[in-house]
């Protein structure tokens, strides 16, 4: 047996042999891969930014190449919330089927003879087609020229076009905001681009990406109030890759991308009947009325059942400075014989005259300057016959006997001179939501008129002079009448839910609550919803009798000049039917020759007869 030690010796000298080998061999593999790491990375360097402009034999620029890979994305869908109306019937976000054109590289006689055969089936001159196919920079969806929206594809040429399978071509599903039928779209309003609101309201979201400066907001209306309930999350959008000559890549093709918040977009509903408020604006385009409004209100508790507007606009080209767009209905017009309801129960509430009392008519009310519409007077008159055929000399004279501010508490406590639509100071501290977008509180005096002046009580009497009210305010007076003298304060929206159906808020029934008091007495109020009665069935509104329902109201003419040539605003007012009412009413035709007869009662009478065959 050898010594240990010997062998011990023998192994550590082969041992360090061979470790000296594996370092040598180590080193020149390090060596090696280090030139080639070096080699590498100033090729890379070379390629991403020395030689980035222009690389390899087919002269391909790589900064542009890497734009060009990127997806190619086109908006379906924004995401944004819907309105629909009280049995949940949508009034905007209609989805349609569109062609999306893709600008891709085909270059073939057969892709050619397609894109021809495409043009025949859209029914649009081949130049025409072609012009807009080879225009394009980014990707868009085809719409004739003169169209502010997408075209409408149907049934049949959706199956013609998926047969021909061009690349860069697709038939989807788009969601058009405001549909043709759109209805109520001075009330909904619509939407606009408005980058700097956008930075001021939702800069968490333009953070978040979830939303862009060129996002659309809320410009008018219900849009512009229930913005933040209407800001979705995030856009439906479809993506093409493409090469670096505009080549649909193999396996990407198109992607869909969607958000996947299953509680988004959010539902606005609406207290609105659709089929209700579509027949009403029939009913204007029939009769040609140019300007004025429409407003119907649940009788009972005040909800918009109805709200039509002139003169009407397009949502896609809105041009401000026409004003066409904004809601008549909240507008702040003289009202005429219809503020002597105001006077009526002021009277009758202070005390100052009864229903009764008789007053003298001779046509003229000398020492104002005031004249009656019948000129030869109505003789003696009592207090609710003047009310019935609308003596301006009674109500005047009757009008003497109260105060300006008189005049202003009762124009209060029924709902006049203020802002009467849903309100909620809860919705931030120092801040007021307000349903009603640009919604106006109308006037009795202007600041500088002396109030107590004989001449200017007169005029404020019969509805003229300062006195200003909105088509909102006059119908919500008949409902105050309605409801034994207690006003309320309209809701045009209900409640909120989430995409499956839940709730997410509700908007409950308000009253309108004077500063110092609430309403008129019960006694007055059904003493003028009699009076209203008989403006029917004996004085201005005889012509209503031949309406499918009884009715009731109050008839008043405004004058005034426009330009130099005398106009008048009709209006009336009322309910229906009058022995159990369900709906009240108001209606304006603005700016009418004097001459060109009653065109109030006309439209009053076909809006009750809608709301009689809708019952």
């Amino acid at each position: 047996m050898l010594p240990r030690g010997d062998v011990h010796n023998g192994n550590r000298n082969d041992i360090a042999r061979g470790v000296f080998m594996d370092k040598r061999r180590i080193f020149i593999l390090l060596l090696c891969a280090t030139f080639m790491f070096c080699l590498f990375a100033g090729r890379l360097f070379w390629i991403q930014v020395l030689g980035a402009e222009s690389y390899s034999a087919h002269d391909i620029d790589l900064v542009e190449s890497s734009v060009l890979q990127r997806e190619k994305a086109m908006t379906l869908d924004s995401g944004r919330g819907d309105f629909y109306d009280r049995d949940m019937r949508p009034l905007t976000g209609e989805q349609i089927y569109s062609l999306a054109v893709f600008p891709v590289r085909a270059d073939s006689s057969d892709h050619e003879r397609q894109m021809r055969r495409l043009a025949e089936i859209l029914n649009v001159p081949e130049a025409e087609w072609i012009s807009f196919v080879s225009g394009l920079k980014q990707p868009a969806l085809w719409r004739p020229k003169n169209e502010s929206v997408p075209y409408r594809l149907t049934e049949r040429q959706i199956r013609e076009m998926e047969s021909l399978r061009l690349p860069g071509v697709k038939v989807l599903p788009y969601t058009l905001r405001y549909p043709d039928s759109y209805a109520a779209r001075h009330l909904i309003g619509f939407i606009s681009q408005d980058p700097e609101r956008m930075r001021e309201w939702y800069g968490s979201r333009l953070d978040s990406g979830v939303a862009t400066l060129s996002s659309p907001i809320g410009a008018s209306g219900l849009e512009k109030s229930f913005d933040a309930f209407l800001q979705g999350a995030g856009k439906t959008s479809i993506s093409l890759f493409t090469d670096g000559r505009q080549t649909p890549l193999a396996g990407l093709d198109a992607r869909v991308v969607r958000p996947s918040n299953p509680y988004y977009p959010l539902k606005v509903v609406t207290t609105l009947d659709l089929p209700i408020q579509r027949n009403i604006e029939a009913l204007l385009q029939q009769l040609g009325m140019s300007q004025g409004s429409v407003v119907v209100l649940d009788a009972a508790n005040g909800d918009v059942v109805s709200m039509a507007s002139r003169p009407q606009y397009d949502p896609y080209h809105v041009h401000p400075e026409r004003g066409d767009w904004e809601n008549r209905a909240l507008k702040a017009i003289a009202p005429g014989s219809v503020f002597k309801t105001v006077v009526a129960a002021a009277s009758l509430e202070e005390g100052l005259a009864s229903p009764q009392e008789t007053f003298m008519c001779s046509g003229e009310l000398g020492k104002y300057g005031l004249s009656c519409w019948k000129k030869d007077g109505h003789g003696a008159i009592t207090f609710q016959e003047a009310f019935a055929v609308s003596c301006n000399v009674a109500f005047a004279q009757a009008a003497e006997r109260l105060t300006a501010e008189q005049l202003q508490k009762y124009a209060d406590r029924l709902g006049l001179a203020r802002k009467v639509g849903w309100a909620s100071s809860a919705s931030a501290p120092g801040k007021v939501f307000q349903q009603f977008d640009g919604e106006e509180a109308g006037q009795l005096f202007a600041s500088a008129t002396p109030k107590q002046d004989g001449g200017v009580i007169a005029q404020t009497a019969i509805g003229q002079r300062d006195v200003r009210m909105t088509p909102l305010q006059a119908a919500n007076l008949v409902v105050t009448l309605l409801n034994g003298g207690e006003a309320k304060r309209p809701r045009v929206v209900k409640e909120i839910r989430d995409r499956q159906g839940g709730l997410i808020m509700a908007f409950d029934e308000q009253e309108l609550a004077a500063d110092d008091e609430r309403g008129i007495s019960l006694s007055t109020s059904r003493t003028l919803v009699e009076w209203m009665k008989a403006v029917v069935a004996e004085g201005t509104g005889k012509e209503l009798q031949r309406a499918k329902w009884l009715l009731a109201g109050k008839s008043g003419t405004a004058e005034m000049t426009i330009n130099g040539q005398p106009r008048v605003n009709q209006w009336f007012i009322g309910f229906g039917p009058s022995d159990k009412p369900k709906y009240a009413v108001s209606v304006v035709v603005e700016r009418v020759a004097p001459d060109s007869g009653n065109k109030a009662l006309a439209l009053f009478r076909g809006v009750m007869d809608i709301l009689a065959a809708a019952s």
